[in-house]
């Protein structure tokens, strides 16, 4: 279940993000007894996750020394000369201690680099399911929830994609058209017909491979994500909200940024998210980011997208409004059938991605992917 460790609402979703698989840990929540109390602030964060990742490492406890290297790494700058041995120690401990499924690791060219892959292996089975991360997505981070998934008639591929993970770090920045590495994959593995998962910011990703990739057959959206704006303005007050999108509109790049470098020194998300953005799409100021990920909408394509889909929705997502499910519908009028999942604080699973309940997700993931 999703728990409330600080108040702090991103706070809180990133703990629950990092430590979902761990609810029956004497250990992690031993530590979590230690870790929450100190944490005040992104530098506080730091501190105490990067502490208990070396002591869990130290003494073999190499799956939950991974997730706690991915916390400490998570607010840190890209100038942060601490960022690269907290990334190192997140995938070098992921593998140390990943006994999930037996899985092959695969570097997939790709322009003048190439797309990290891992395939998992379902004995027997005679189908493929592509899964595609997020925003600040590893693919890593991704395979643990695969567990879900186990014993299903499908093999799973996760590949960085540019802008993620060790892709990004190969020097692939972000892109809208996430139909390109998709296809790559895709004829890299030689495969006729596939399903296509995209989680988080996936969600758009999804979308818009199913709308130029037509050997995807099935296309889950976990959850959905229609435009890439919603993100930045999701917890902003309306009529905030409206003046940075009409200042975005007419081009008022410099009001843009001074509204934006006054607010990100004051809330610690929004930081993280311009900040984040910077990182993986190469641009240095707020109007050059928001600019660049306007891009990511489904504005336009819904129409082309013919498959069977599956969108999943929490009523309270912390970056997707609730309401873009009703238009991503009524968009879709071409898919060939459309199921849609929406969780409640009643249900379980209304944040972000269900943190804290991914079960749930996947019972319905499973059930469309059986269909």
């Amino acid at each position: 279940m999703f728990k409330k460790y600080t108040g702090n609402e991103q706070f809180d979703l990133q703990i629950n993000r990092f430590t979902q698989y761990y609810e029956d840990s004497s250990k992690v929540q031993a530590d979590l007894k230690e870790i929450v109390p100190q944490l005040v602030d992104t530098q506080s964060w730091y501190k105490i996750w990067s502490q208990f990742a070396t002591k869990r490492e130290e003494i073999g406890d190499y799956s939950i020394a991974s997730n706690y290297y991915k916390a400490a790494d998570f607010y840190l700058s890209t100038t942060d000369l601490n960022k690269q041995k907290m990334y190192d120690g997140f995938r070098d401990n992921f593998y140390k201690g990943y006994h999930e499924f037996d899985f092959e690791r695969y570097e997939i060219p790709y322009e003048s680099s190439f797309l990290p892959a891992v395939k998992l292996i379902n004995p027997g089975a005679h189908k493929t399911l592509i899964v595609i991360g997020g925003f600040d997505g590893y693919m890593e981070e991704v395979i643990p929830m695969m567990r879900f998934l186990k014993n299903i008639d499908y093999n799973i591929i996760i590949f960085d994609g540019p802008g993620q993970g060790t892709a990004l770090k190969n020097g692939l920045k972000f892109i809208m058209n996430f139909e390109k590495p998709v296809s790559t994959v895709i004829d890299y593995f030689n495969l006729q017909r596939v399903s296509l998962m995209g989680i988080s910011w996936g969600g758009y990703f999804v979308m818009r491979a199913a709308a130029f990739e037509k050997r995807a057959e099935k296309i889950i959206a976990f959850d959905i994500l229609y435009c890439a704006l919603d993100v930045f303005t999701r917890r902003m007050p309306k009529i905030k909200a409206d003046i940075l999108m009409t200042l975005i509109k007419n081009g008022e790049a410099d009001k843009l940024n001074a509204i934006i470098n006054k607010l990100i020194a004051d809330d610690i998300d929004l930081n993280w998210k311009v900040n984040n953005g910077y990182a993986i799409t190469g641009e240095t100021t707020p109007y050059g980011l928001f600019k660049n990920l306007e891009h990511h909408t489904m504005k336009g394509i819904g129409q082309f997208v013919n498959q069977d889909v599956l969108l999943l929705a929490g009523e309270d997502d912390q970056y997707v409004p609730i309401s873009r499910l009703s238009q991503i519908q009524q968009e879709l009028y071409n898919a060939a059938s459309i199921t849609t999942k929406v969780f409640t604080k009643e249900t379980g699973g209304a944040e972000h991605c269900q943190a804290g309940r991914a079960d749930l997700a996947f019972t319905e993931i499973k059930k469309f992917l059986s269909l």
